[in-house]
């Protein structure tokens, strides 16, 4: 059953991303989104890892959307009648983001630095995601605050100049 469960919540979270990137508002965007981390949390929950499960809610899942949510508020001057006229041509858009998607693939597995962490950091298939959580929390929270920091001094930033946008232009 819990296997359904994992499978279906991948299922969503594809579904949700690629409606995401297709959705022809900025809005609905932003909330499906929003609906893609939640989904992404849930596969994490399920498969036993409650607290990356937890984090993803709390840090990703919130955080990113008040930021998009200040950003389409406190931009000035938008065409807020015609949010939805952004993405015309889809095809292409797909096109390019598998070859992105490809290329990069490529450079990452053919990476000596790849090569080399593999074998620095040999993981093997004992390691569960709750070991992963565990050493995430244990070794790697000092950097998972820092980088919390400046994400707290890119929102300060972003929103004094925001505030002083017409007196600098």
């Amino acid at each position: 059953m819990l296997d359904w469960l994992i499978v279906l919540f991948c299922f969503l979270a594809i579904f949700s991303a690629v409606t995401t990137s297709m959705s022809s508002k900025i809005i609905r965007s932003t909330f499906f989104f929003g609906v893609t981390l939640f989904v992404i949390a849930f596969i994490f929950i399920s498969i036993g890892s409650t607290l990356l499960g937890i984090v993803q809610i709390l840090l990703y899942t919130g955080g990113t959307l008040v930021l998009f949510l200040f950003a389409i508020i406190l931009t000035a001057n938008w065409d807020y009648k015609n949010l939805g006229e952004t993405f015309n041509r889809p095809m292409r858009a797909i096109v390019i983001s598998f070859i992105f998607l490809g290329i990069m693939s490529y450079i990452i597995s053919t990476s000596p630095l790849m090569k080399e962490l593999a074998e620095n950091f040999a993981i093997n298939s004992s390691n569960t995601s709750k070991d992963i959580s565990k050493t995430l929390f244990e070794d790697w929270f000092v950097i998972l605050e820092v980088a919390s920091f400046l994400l707290l001094g890119t929102i300060v930033g972003c929103l004094t100049l925001l505030k002083y946008r017409k007196e600098i232009s």
